[in-house]
């Protein structure tokens, strides 16, 4: 449920942002990946490791490293702060580790 609220938030981040142009370089493309990555790691560990195959990474990694790098180039773009856009990719890396978890809602 966190994950369909977050993947949300991100889909309309980039809409918005592909009206304006774009002005990340690809450094910053990487770097944001490499922060998706660690957000997506960050919320496995603080959610209890929940088991997974390698058939359920798709869905943390698609959401957590790609959509999240392209909605954190987005969120900079469009509020012209670059911690925005670090606070957006973490976020959304850790929000996309919940598709790992056998239920909706983590701690419950």
């Amino acid at each position: 449920m966190i994950a369909i609220a977050a993947v949300l938030a991100e889909i309309v981040l980039i809409l918005v942002d592909r009206k304006r142009a774009s002005t990340a370089t690809e450094i910053e493309h990487l770097a944001y990946m490499a922060a998706g990555l660690g957000g997506c790691v960050a919320g496995w560990l603080v959610f209890g490791r929940p088991g997974s195959d390698w058939s359920d990474l798709f869905l943390p990694l698609f959401f957590g490293v790609i959509v999240a790098s392209q909605a954190a180039d987005a969120a900079r773009g469009l509020s012209g702060k670059a911690w925005v856009g670090w606070a957006t990719v973490c976020g959304a890396g850790v929000a996309s580790s919940t598709w790992l978890l056998p239920d909706p809602l983590p701690f419950m």
